[in-house]
């Protein structure tokens, strides 16, 4: 795994995990208006460049170091496949890790290669000890990810929105 501090980048040889900036409006525009992403992880009511611009802008891009979204792109082109999330969430003890992919990206093993950079460099770069991941309950795929990467299944939490989410917990041994 590389680190590039300067441009906050995690690289491994098939994709580059980098903080997401107000470049990557168009790319995140089309994820978050993806029927799947909607309907896996929420509406975000963002339906133009304006308002992903000032999604960005009002929380996403003022995340101090790791946290936030990091945008993954194939290493080759630097095309955006998709996103890997690091955040703090109020109704969570713990960092909360998400991914979401353009449909084209999906089934290629970019989530789990993603996810396991991202883990890889938190609990060894950042010592961070324990990771939550929260999931709907019907989304299998995500699930099935999860336990490959070694998430354990601790429960259910209910989020400000008052949704029934299954909690995952990574554990740094």
């Amino acid at each position: 795994m590389g680190l590039n501090s300067d441009l906050l980048t995690l690289n491994s040889d098939k994709i580059v995990l980098q903080k997401v900036s107000l470049n990557d409006v168009g790319f995140l525009l089309e994820l978050l208006n993806d029927p799947d992403f909607i309907t896996n992880i929420g509406d975000r009511g963002v339906r133009t460049k304006e308002q992903t611009q000032a999604y960005l802008e009002k929380g996403v891009l003022n995340q101090p170091d790791y946290l936030g979204l990091w945008v993954i792109r194939a290493l080759d082109n630097n095309h955006p496949m998709g996103v890997i999330s690091v955040l703090k969430r109020e109704f969570l003890e713990h960092i909360d890790l998400g991914y979401a992919l353009l449909k084209s990206a999906r089934g290629q093993g970019v989530a789990r290669q993603a996810a396991f950079l991202m883990l890889n460099y938190l609990t060894e770069q950042k010592g961070v000890g324990i990771i939550d991941a929260i999931v709907n309950p019907s989304n299998q795929a995500s699930i099935n990810l999860l336990t490959k990467l070694n998430f354990v299944d601790i429960g259910y939490v209910c989020n400000p929105e008052n949704e029934r989410l299954k909690l995952y917990r990574y554990l740094n041994n």
